[in-house]
């Protein structure tokens, strides 16, 4: 099997295309023929070395955690897949592997893909839109309990049909460039616009996914009693008890239960974000030197046969 590997953290980094056997499953594993496979913001983190404290790796390391493909082999413990059957996965972040013709982990860490759905979509699930959920689980807001996100990124779109789909909850969104999520039924807001502090006088319930600027707007705003998660840059214990605020940084764990949710989902609302950027994994090296010098603007993800 062929595989990208990286040998350090930046500034150092070094990434090829390497020969590797193929992997064999250990009791509880399957190995996965990945055809579809996702680069995140995380996988950039990673490889920049700025979440070491959290997801320190081991070199050499294959980049990415979010893929699609069908499964070639399986353990002696597995029972609820099979040989051939179509699947997305998300590896652990400090195990990666995804960016590779095939990948072993543990079945805890898939779900079926429905026919439905493309590959391509299925592999550009798991991590946005698993954060989203979770994140959306943690503000635990009731029906009709109104939603701010800040952010544009495939996490706030991901949130926003969610909510919308389990609430059925008037959903604002704070941020720049807000072109990108028009048309998905949310009241979209810039930095500068007036309503926001009254609407944040009504809205118990804030998902953070960009940190910085947006973050310290809300702050400036926020009204005692607030639920903030965050899945970017956490809010310091000082500020929230300063500002009487509920906070917490979601981390991302794999359900298999919320994989095969969001994938079902996925047949009916537009999770996946639509501005994919396709390479097949000969490209690999280029593609991902771009991604994480950040030159390389929109959703990487490598296709068996881009267009």
């Amino acid at each position: 099997m062929k595989a990208l590997h990286v040998t350090d953290y930046l500034p150092t980094v070094s990434a090829r295309l390497v020969t590797l056997a193929d992997p064999v499953p250990g009791e509880t594993e399957i190995v996965v023929r990945v055809t579809d496979a996702a680069f995140n913001p995380l996988d950039a983190k990673l490889s920049q070395g700025v979440m070491q404290a959290f997801f320190p790796l081991t070199f050499p390391y294959c980049p990415g955690t979010d893929f699609a493909g069908e499964i070639v082999a399986i353990g002696d413990g597995v029972h609820q897949f099979a040989i051939g059957d179509t699947v997305l996965g998300r590896a652990e972040p400090t195990a990666g592997g995804a960016m590779a013709d095939m990948i072993c982990l543990d079945q805890s860490k898939i779900a079926i893909c429905p026919s439905g759905v493309t590959p391509a979509t299925a592999a550009c699930l798991p991590t946005p839109a698993g954060v989203a959920q979770q994140a959306l689980d943690t503000l635990n807001a009731g029906p009709n309990a109104p939603l701010l996100v800040t952010g544009t990124g495939a996490v706030a779109r991901a949130a926003i049909l969610l909510a919308q789909h389990a609430n059925q909850a008037p959903v604002y969104v704070l941020g720049d460039g807000l072109a990108r999520l028009e048309n998905l039924g949310a009241t979209l807001l810039s930095p500068t616009d007036p309503a926001l502090a009254g609407i944040l006088a009504k809205t118990a319930h804030i998902l953070d996914t960009t940190g910085g600027h947006l973050q310290k707007l809300v702050l400036d705003h926020v009204q005692p009693g607030t639920h903030i998660a965050t899945v970017s840059v956490p809010i310091d214990d000082a500020t929230a008890t300063a500002k009487a605020i509920k906070t917490g940084f979601v981390f991302l764990q794999t359900d298999p239960a919320i994989l095969a949710n969001l994938a079902n989902l996925a047949l009916s609302m537009p999770l996946a974000v639509p501005n994919v950027i396709p390479f097949n994994l000969d490209q690999s090296v280029s593609v991902f030197n771009d991604f994480i010098n950040g030159t390389l603007k929109g959703k990487p993800v490598m296709l068996a046969s881009p267009a």
